[in-house]
């Protein structure tokens, strides 16, 4: 659960950050866009691979807390001399007590060798001279096995469904591109066609690149916790068995004493024996699950390439009427300028037409305009003369009013005169 929690949350993370931190770099959006934002399948194959990650990210954290433990029981049975029968069974019993209560402030009480040596106490202390503990540390080899094997089959699923996702992708991608053909619009339905396409091969391919990382963490994670449980098991044999195992010095029992001794040997057999079968079984169930695996791929794959080859003969279907139907349009195309040139030609025909009368139009304009300044410059001269002559006319107006001015002076004198000589006339009458 808490592998799969950090997956949950690291895939959350991945998509809020990746879109931020592939800005800097030339082409990054686009590639995180195609690789893990360009469809649905691509959210849920990228959750399912960091819900794998964060399951082996568990794993790998665990394994040096397992290493340290082995190490430290290690140098407890060295400097007790428990190989060499130094200290008593009881003195070796009451060492791995002291040493699981240190386990839990070492933080060593979750490891494997920690469920080993309790199991180991609790089997000793229910047998006093430890008879038997060389079979019951092999069954607790399996045990543990058992439960390595059964701690991987999450990540296992999880790296056969990856890759089926990205299969399931290349499936519905192709399907995408067939639905959206359309030979009649061909041009319009390319476009469609090659995102149903790019849909299917960009899935394949990011599933197949998560797979191929699931697969290769899962091998090394498990290589490491195998070789743990392998020392443990060394650690027993040559540690815990000699330790704890007291050596009897009485001939072979008979009786009900045998009898119990025959019948612990049966049923010790008997474990054996259903352990064996039990592993013979589940080897069969995993050949079994590889088989159906490739026989699924198989199965996809021959339906990908019969998809394939159905596609490639539409698109060649396709191809050919698209080049059928761009002749008919470009001979219908050339047809067209042909005529658009002719009547264009005809057109800048009558233009030059046009453009010659327009010119002889022009100089017989160009003539009249020259006539017409040759007579505006004769009525500038007329207006001169007009010009002259209305100040000659003025002077000669101004003259005739100095005239008048005269004339109406030499008036006003004659009356003066007359009345200074009517005057003078009454005077002398007088």
């Amino acid at each position: 659960m808490t592998g799969m929690l950090i997956g949950l949350g690291v895939t959350v993370v991945f998509y809020i950050v990746a879109p931020l931190a592939a800005k800097p770099f030339a082409g990054g959006p686009e590639f995180v866009q195609r690789y893990f934002c360009g469809h649905p399948l691509e959210y849920v194959t990228s959750a399912m691979f960091f819900v794998g990650m964060g399951i082996l990210a568990a794993k790998l954290v665990a394994l040096p807390g397992e290493r340290r433990a082995i190490r430290s029981v290690a140098e407890l049975g060295t400097k007790g001399g428990w190989a060499t029968r130094k200290s008593s069974s009881s003195v070796v019993v009451e060492s791995i007590s002291g040493w699981q209560k240190q386990a839990h402030s070492s933080g060593f009480v979750r490891t494997a060798l920690a469920r080993r040596l309790t199991e180991v106490l609790h089997y000793v202390r229910n047998r006093e001279d430890g008879s038997g503990l060389e079979d019951h540390l092999r069954y607790l080899a399996d045990l543990a096995s058992d439960r390595l094997l059964q701690s991987y089959s999450l990540i296992r699923t999880v790296t056969w469904a990856v890759p089926i996702m990205g299969f399931l992708g290349t499936v519905v991608g192709i399907t995408m591109a067939i639905a959206n053909v359309t030979p009649e619009q061909l041009d319009s339905s390319l476009p469609e066609v090659t995102a149903g396409l790019a849909v299917a091969f960009d899935t394949t391919a990011q599933a197949l690149g998560m797979s191929m990382i699931l697969v290769f963490g899962t091998f090394l994670i498990e290589r490491g916790e195998q070789n743990n449980l392998n020392e443990i098991e060394q650690f027993g044999i040559d540690q815990l068995v000699p330790s704890l195992t007291t050596e009897t010095t009485t001939n072979q029992a008979t009786g009900i004493p045998a009898l119990t001794d025959w019948t612990a040997q049966m049923l010790t057999q008997q474990t054996e024996f259903w352990n064996r079968h039990l592993m013979s079984l589940q080897t069969d169930w995993a050949q079994s699950l590889t088989q159906q695996t490739d026989t699924l791929a198989q199965a996809l794959n021959q339906e990908t390439q019969q998809t394939l080859q159905v596609h490639r003969e539409s698109i060649d279907v396709s191809r050919d009427q698209y080049a059928a139907s761009l002749q008919r349009s470009t001979q219908a195309f050339t047809q067209q300028m042909q005529t658009t040139m002719m009547a264009f030609v005809d057109r800048v025909d009558a233009w030059q037409n046009a453009m010659q009368a327009t010119t002889l139009s022009s100089a017989s304009q160009a003539e009249e305009l020259h006539r017409l300044g040759r007579t505006l410059l004769q009525m500038t001269e007329s207006e001169e003369r007009l010009a002259q002559l209305q100040e000659q006319l003025n002077k000669n107006l101004q003259t005739l009013q100095v005239v008048a001015t005269l004339e109406q002076t030499v008036n006003s004198l004659n009356a003066a005169v007359n009345v200074l000589t009517a005057k003078t006339a009454l005077r002398v009458a007088a």
